[in-house]
């Protein structure tokens, strides 16, 4: 099995929901990265460094767990 046919088996185990938390993952990371432009986010990057954390490991748990369909 190579790591494509692998990554797309994981893929397609995560559900709608899992796919919200992924799109906000990605907003979240993408604020960070913008925050050299953002006084804003600079100023309450931890907030968001934090909320990618855990996002980013729950998906992260959610996609090595999960059982094919």
């Amino acid at each position: 099995m190579g790591v494509i046919q692998w990554a797309e088996e994981r893929t397609k185990s995560l559900n709608l929901w899992d796919i919200g938390v992924l799109k906000i993952y990605c907003v979240l990371f993408g604020m960070i990265v913008g925050a050299y432009v953002s006084s804003f986010v600079r100023d309450h990057v931890w907030w968001f460094g934090g909320a990618v954390l855990i996002l980013g490991g729950y998906l992260g748990i959610r996609w090595f767990t999960a059982r094919n369909r």
